[in-house]
């Protein structure tokens, strides 16, 4: 079934021999989480992220490391069980180093929101890089089913809308211990750095020819075919998602996104 397609490719036990991505982000949020139990507050109050100690301070450290802290033992389980269910397949799309990016930028936007909406409050959590996560799972698999408590199933698509709206409410309804701002702010730079991301493919897609008939080289009629469907295929995932490509389509992308997956591994 094309839901799986990418799972199939990399079970679980897989990314710990490979050395996966979204396992190395795991287990640095497991050791993140041992050194808080054994220094406590403190280690707390140092990394996680706090608006006025950033601005008054200048810990801007905290903007990444906040990603990195948790609650308690379920908030980190929850959390990296969606890193690893919608990171995954993006992570086989993308490779390491488009991934980490992403990832990391999601979760800035989230410091960032907080910084605007909540900056008398202490935010920590892999929640908005997650959020961020799911927003590019439902733009690639609009059309794939979600299990909501493994019981009720949803398309991505209606799901990450049904979301966001969902912490835009919870947001401006008032304080509640729950950065719901953090969340809208990793989906929103999940947008902007997806949205970039497919332009930057379709540049270099395009750059590479040029240099290509610059220095002389002369392009096969096949290639230059498999060129131009890239660009339109890329269009076609933004607008409709993955799943509504044909077989060929899928083929054709799947090439590429490895060819350049292995470039930046």
């Amino acid at each position: 079934m094309p839901q799986y397609y990418y799972f199939e490719r990399r079970p679980v036990w897989g990314g710990f021999s490979t050395g996966s991505m979204v396992t190395k982000i795991v287990l640095a949020n497991v050791i993140v989480y041992i050194l808080q139990q054994i220094f406590s507050a403190q280690f707390t109050r140092l990394f996680a992220l706090t608006p006025r100690m950033l601005v008054e301070r200048y810990y801007v450290w905290q903007i990444f490391s906040y990603m990195f802290l948790h609650f308690g033992f379920w908030h980190l389980l929850f959390n990296m069980f969606i890193v690893w269910m919608f990171g995954s397949p993006l992570e086989a799309m993308w490779g390491k180093r488009r991934f980490l990016e992403y990832y990391l930028a999601c979760g800035i936007g989230g410091a960032v929101f907080s910084i605007f909406f909540t900056y008398n409050h202490i935010t920590l959590g892999a929640s908005a890089a997650g959020f961020g996560l799911l927003l590019a799972y439902a733009m690639l698999f609009p059309d794939n089913y979600i299990y909501i408590w493994f019981l009720f199933p949803v398309k991505a698509k209606h799901l990450v809308l049904f979301i966001a709206v969902l912490q835009l409410l919870q947001g401006i309804s008032g304080p509640t211990g729950i950065a719901y701002f953090a969340h809208l702010g990793g989906m929103a730079a999940g947008l902007l750095f997806f949205r970039k991301e497919m332009s930057c493919w379709r540049i270099f897609s395009r750059s590479g020819s040029a240099w290509r008939i610059r220095t002389g080289t002369r392009e096969s009629e096949r290639e230059d075919r498999e060129r131009r469907k890239v660009d339109s295929i890329l269009d076609a995932i933004a607008s409709k998602g993955y799943d509504n490509l044909s077989a060929t389509e899928k083929r054709i992308l799947e090439h590429y996104s490895r060819t350049h997956k292995e470039d930046s591994d």
